[in-house]
């Protein structure tokens, strides 16, 4: 009877766990941001009933929150990645910027994505133009392909070579 009880409560704790932990910024997958159509996550909802009604993915789109799934869903644009609803503040590519060096004296244009990732200092320092990759997973995150390069702590990702 006392590992039953035992059983019960570590499968209550787990489920506790489950709908109660934040999910981090980094923990969200590539599709809860539509390819980057949507930035800055401003919460996420565990909602594990919602996937009869949305399968595994759906762009919602704009709504502007309020009660949903026992919980209050603020404003914003919503995508549904089961299990989780993903709000974000922005629809539109993020405003990037970079610092001078990351274009390599203007040899780089047309930045599309900088991924942070300080671990990446140990491997290569504090500068390095590693040239086109054709992307793929990368420091927990999806790197698109295009020119690399490397300033300490970020890589910027740009379209054109010059």
């Amino acid at each position: 009877m006392a590992s039953f009880r035992f059983s019960l409560i570590a499968a209550l704790f787990s489920a506790v766990l489950l709908f109660c932990s934040p999910v981090l910024a980094d923990e969200t997958p590539d599709a809860a941001s539509v390819n980057g159509k949507y930035t800055e996550l401003v919460q996420v909802m565990n909602c594990p009933k919602d996937g009869s009604s949305y399968g595994n993915f759906r762009d919602y789109g704009y709504w502007g929150g309020g009660a949903w799934c026992g919980q209050q869903g603020k404003a914003g644009y919503w995508v549904w990645v089961a299990p989780n609803w993903y709000v974000w503040k922005h629809k539109g590519a993020p405003n990037l910027s970079a610092p001078p060096q990351a274009t390599v004296n203007g040899k780089y244009s047309n930045l599309i994505q900088i991924l942070n990732c300080p671990k990446d200092g140990s491997n290569y320092g504090n500068f390095r133009d590693y040239g086109y990759w054709g992307g793929g997973a990368w420091c927990g995150k999806q790197g698109k392909a295009g020119y690399w390069v490397w300033v300490a702590p970020n890589w910027y990702i740009w379209k054109n070579k010059q």
